[in-house]
């Protein structure tokens, strides 16, 4: 197979012979072979094929291998695979709008979480059609195989919801095809994983996104790669492992990295969902010495461009088949993978092919007919010497628009203080943060007009985000409700 021409269909059934007895996956306690998962797939379809009714199919399945089963059993089965992006308390809130059935490894019945359309545990679910599959003659088998498994249109639908990270989450139609390329693409990143020996593919997020969708479960299938069935879900799980690894990670996860525990054996290590500090990028890399990956997309465009952070500020570098095109207010995207979609919601600096990323487009404002750069006040925060970090948001208070902020001090024994102060020590702690907002809000008028300057900040201790590292905008909007 050409690494430009990647079918998830060939990948599966295509030399079937060479690969039937190779690992596909590792739990902790086993090991899954492709003649393994391929059979299951093919069970699972046939039993899905059956229920003429149901259309489409939320997959909300945590465990990697049995994600890969349901998710690709379903579009043999000709239904439409959905990701919900998240799983929360409101995953399933308005299900009925978005999909037809529920597979689920999250023991929905044992929860409070009912979805509004009928369920299936992907354990159960596969037991019942792997016995029904088994029962089936070998005639009728591979009558079934020939009718429904002997090939995958590229252009099959699936649909994702974004994570809703600010507010609503939204729907985006993507294809099969988009996907196929967008693992071509990967071998830009490395072109000699599949000859590394021992190497294993372990993740510390879910699947059920377009991320994870695309470098948890797609590029290990179609670039015969064994993955970890499980998610690493604490640093110090790393050095658990001897063998080398590719690192499906995300911001949020490396930053929490101790590197005073052993380093395993990366050889790869993907980023993506939110921005990599350089402090963070720079201390994975002395600590394993393999750069941090950073992919730059999103689910509507799939991956644009990449970079190999270490620390040092390094430009994106655009994936061969994607061209960004100058227009009036920035660029629009001209990509195979987009499925259509040419918006580009940041504002990039090019020079010469490469580029930077400067602040998102979307973060201009108006308050009072001014406009206001939410990225310009975040920046000029976190360039102040007594900030650590800080995002700021438009809020409405007493039916009036302004500009909140959120901040995180350097200092960490006054936010330690701010957190566990006694009955006794709140007076100095309030008059402390009075002191604090004085201060910003004068180091501000330096370089804002009035009505930039935020007219409300919270001091916290950490900044709400999902497991990507995104913001939650819902959750910093709850800070002001006081």
């Amino acid at each position: 197979m050409k690494k430009n021409e990647l079918s998830l269909h060939q990948a599966l059934f295509e030399n079937f012979g060479f690969y039937k007895d190779r690992i596909v996956a590792y739990s902790k306690t086993q090991a899954y072979t492709h003649h393994d998962f391929t059979d299951s797939i093919k069970a699972l379809a046939l039993y899905l094929q059956k229920e003429k009714e149901i259309k489409s199919i939320a997959v909300c399945v945590e465990n990697a291998y049995t994600f890969s089963i349901a998710f690709i059993a379903t579009m043999y089965a000709g239904k439409i695979p959905v990701l919900l992006g998240n799983i929360t308390a409101h995953t399933f809130d308005e299900i009925e709008t978005k999909a037809d059935m529920v597979i689920s490894d999250l023991n929905l019945t044992e929860t409070s979480v009912q979805p509004a359309v009928p369920s299936a545990d992907i354990t159960e679910l596969l037991e019942k059609a792997k016995r029904e599959y088994q029962d089936l003659t070998q005639k009728d088998r591979e009558s079934y195989n020939s009718q429904y498994c002997s090939t995958l249109d590229d252009n099959s639908p699936i649909v994702f919801y974004t994570s809703g990270t600010t507010g609503k989450s939204k729907r985006v139609n993507k294809s099969l095809k988009s996907m196929q390329i967008d693992i071509a693409c990967s071998f830009e990143l490395s072109d000699r994983l599949e000859s590394i020996e021992g190497l294993r593919l372990i993740s510390t997020v879910p699947p059920y996104h377009m991320y994870g969708l695309t470098y948890r479960i797609f590029m290990p299938i179609l670039r015969h790669l064994p993955m970890t069935t499980y998610m690493v879900r604490y640093p110090e799980e790393l050095s658990n492992y001897s063998m080398p690894l590719v690192l499906v990670s995300s911001p949020a996860f490396i930053k929490r990295l101790d590197t005073k525990i052993k380093a395993p054996k990366i050889r790869l290590c993907i980023s993506a969902g939110s921005p990599m500090p350089d402090e963070a990028a720079l201390s994975f890399y002395n600590w394993c010495q393999c750069a941090v990956t950073e992919i730059y997309g999103s689910t509507e465009s799939n991956s644009m461009a990449h970079r190999d952070n270490r620390g040092d500020k390094p430009l994106f570098i655009p994936f061969s088949v994607v061209r960004f095109v100058k227009i009036e207010d920035g660029y629009k995207l001209d990509s195979p993978m987009s499925d259509g979609y040419s918006r580009i919601d940041d504002n990039l600096e090019f020079e010469g092919p490469h580029f930077r990323i400067t602040g998102r487009k979307d973060k201009i404002v108006k308050i009072e007919e001014n406009r206001v750069s939410l990225t310009q006040i975040e920046n000029l925060l976190k360039k102040n010497p007594i900030i650590e970090d800080a995002v700021a948001l438009v809020i409405t208070k007493n039916q009036r628009t302004c500009i909140g902020a959120v901040c995180i001090l350097k200092d960490k024994t006054f936010r330690q203080d701010t957190a566990q102060h006694t009955d006794n020590s709140v007076e100095n702690i309030t008059a402390d943060r009075k002191a604090v907002v004085m201060t910003l809000r004068e180091y501000l008028r330096g370089y804002l007009p009035a009505v930039a300057i935020p007219r409300y900040f919270r001091l916290v201790n950490r900044i709400p985000v999902n497991h990507m590292g995104k913001r939650i905008t819902p959750l910093l909007e709850e800070l002001f409700n006081d």
